[in-house]
């Protein structure tokens, strides 16, 4: 069994299907179907039962699975050893940041980062999906969190609050000011924030929810049209023009705004210039992003 081969097998158990595999080797669909069955055929076990919704691991494939996670993490700990030890100011960052931080926040810090280290690239991922510091999907990652993971070394930025905001039209034509009673616009991102700042308020009943988007932008313009309540960052619904706070959250649901990085990266010097100058260029937007700027 070569490593080679452990690896497809480790995609397909991992994805359950053989497209889903195939996108994460980089192969087309075909080439994964044939190397699967020449490695089972070598081997003279099989490690899939196929079924009409996917690939099902039998025992064998439970057993290659597991060694091949553990060559998986130490090759990938192995890459995480090197990295930390190059003190160029040059190479790739992958770095990621959700949609309003990335736009409001960091964004023109990382444009005049660039400008000063012209060797150094970076690869940007607008998400707020948990991408993997340690198997490498991100170098440093810009995240609102009071519990970063234990594998992560971290800068707290400082608090960070959120609020709901509407039109001023759309509250004179509800003056009821009950906020179970508003139509709501929701971010996936939020979806839980929400819910957790209503019962907090004490609203445990479902809320009238108009419309849900993974677009906040699209959302913000929304509210402008009257159409509704929406839950945003502090530093980005407060600048918005046309929108006005209907609340504020409670001081008890303030989170955290982090710069993390995988331990194994604390010597790389591109990551450490890139989280310092972010942690600089951050901190005169404190009482933005605190929500403590007069409005």
């Amino acid at each position: 069994m070569q490593w080679n081969d452990l690896s497809v097998v480790l995609a397909i158990c991992r994805a359950g299907t053989l497209a889903g595999a195939a996108r994460s080797l980089g192969q087309n669909h075909s080439t994964v179907f044939r190397r699967i069955n020449a490695i089972e055929e070598k081997m003279g076990v099989r490690f899939f039962e196929r079924l009409p919704q996917g690939y099902a691991m039998t025992d064998a494939g439970e057993i290659a699975m597991r060694a091949a996670e553990r060559i998986d993490d130490e090759v990938l700990g192995l890459s995480r050893e090197l990295i930390g030890r190059d003190l160029r100011l040059q190479g790739t960052i992958r770095l990621t940041a959700p949609e309003g931080i990335s736009r409001y926040l960091i964004g023109p810090a990382i444009y005049e980062f660039c400008k000063q280290h012209p060797d150094i690239r970076i690869h940007m991922a607008v998400t707020s999906s948990s991408l993997e510091l340690s198997r490498r999907e991100a170098d440093l990652a810009v995240r609102v969190t009071t519990t970063p993971p234990d594998s992560s070394l971290g800068r707290r930025v400082c608090g960070f609050r959120v609020a709901r905001y509407a039109s001023r039209q759309y509250l004179e034509n509800n003056p009821h000011g009950q906020l179970e009673l508003y139509d709501w616009l929701v971010s996936e991102d939020s979806y839980n924030w929400l819910s957790e700042a209503l019962a907090k308020k004490g609203i445990r009943t479902p809320v009238k929810k108009i419309m849900i988007s993974n677009q906040a932008k699209f959302l913000i313009e929304a509210v402008k049209q009257d159409l509704g309540v929406l839950q945003l960052p502090c530093f980005w619904g407060d600048r918005e023009a046309g929108l006005v706070r209907v609340d504020d959250s409670p001081e008890d649901m303030m989170k955290e705004l982090w710069l993390l990085t995988h331990e194994d990266l604390r010597n790389t010097a591109r990551v450490r210039a890139l989280m310092t100058f972010l942690h600089e260029a951050l901190q005169p937007k404190i009482d933005l992003i605190e929500g403590r700027l007069p409005r």
